[in-house]
């Protein structure tokens, strides 16, 4: 599987990969600076709270050398950086919004937030 992932300069900048986004939970640790359990405790309440569905976020992978780990998707990094409150994950916010605003001058920008709007299959894992 290639994946990409998101990395965060001590002056803010955010590089984003090409490749599709599928974070370990500590890439999302060592992005936004924060510890383990403050991920953890992100991804279980936006799972406990249906914000996002575990089958759509979250894919286990197995590496040839037998070591294996979930990750998760774009969609559950920007949701962990809205739960957090570090210097990294306000800066990756402000890139994120920054990158609906540049969007929405293209064409018309619509956001739908619902977890009916969540399909079950199909994450691209």
């Amino acid at each position: 599987m290639d994946r990409g992932i998101i990395t965060i300069s001590e002056n803010g900048t955010v590089i984003m990969p090409t490749a599709p986004v599928w974070m370990t939970q500590q890439e999302m640790c060592d992005a936004f600076n924060v510890f383990g359990c403050d991920i953890r405790k992100a991804v279980r309440a936006i799972y406990k709270n249906m914000e996002l569905l575990e089958s759509d976020t979250m894919c286990y992978i197995r590496q040839d050398n037998g070591i294996s780990y979930d990750v998760y998707s774009l969609e559950m990094v920007i949701a962990v950086a809205f739960k957090l409150r570090t210097k990294e994950c306000m800066a990756f916010r402000k890139f994120v919004m920054g990158e609906l605003y540049a969007a929405s001058r293209k064409e018309p920008l619509y956001l739908f937030f619902s977890p009916a709007a969540y399909s079950r299959k199909g994450n691209n894992c």
